[in-house]
């Protein structure tokens, strides 16, 4: 019986250690690059990177774009988040957020705090700037309603 137990009780900490060290906990920093590779491209990525979740880091602006074909993921781009004078839509730019830049698979996302309230999201891709019409209201988690199965069209190059 005490074999039984302390069998049970390695294989429990075995399986316990095989999660990857660190995953679900806020405190981890994970932010996209031109170099890097991403997965998941046009799902939720608050869904699994967020307090308690698998994903490695609690993204605070994250999402997916692909070029004007609406396939291919658009890379060579960045994400900014923009506010407007007195915070009407067409009213001038008054402040814009460090850019996020797309990671070769058509992501972005990090895990720096930044305030996304009354904020406009733009992605600015070459000489080209796509800029959302009205302001987030409450997550940047992009794909959340821009996705397949989202309330919005998944985000695509204008040009």
């Amino acid at each position: 019986m005490k074999i039984a137990l302390l069998t049970l009780s390695s294989l429990s900490l075995l399986f316990l250690s095989c999660e990857r060290e660190g995953s679900g906990k806020c405190t981890e920093t994970n932010i996209s690059t031109a170099a890097r590779s991403s997965h998941n491209r046009g799902e939720d990525c608050s869904s699994c990177h967020t307090s308690g979740k698998k994903g490695r880091g609690c993204f605070t602006v994250c999402g997916s774009a692909f070029q004007k074909d609406q396939k291919t993921p658009m890379q060579n781009a960045v994400m900014v988040l923009f506010t407007r004078e007195n915070d009407l839509p067409d009213g001038k730019i008054t402040s814009v957020s460090k850019p996020i830049p797309f990671d070769k698979s058509g992501n972005f996302y990090t895990t720096e705090t930044i305030s996304f309230a009354n904020k406009y999201p733009a992605i600015i891709s070459g000489k080209d700037t796509s800029m959302m019409s009205g302001a987030l209201t409450n997550n940047a988690s992009c794909n959340k309603c821009h996705a397949t199965n989202g309330s919005q069209d998944p985000i695509y190059s204008q040009y």
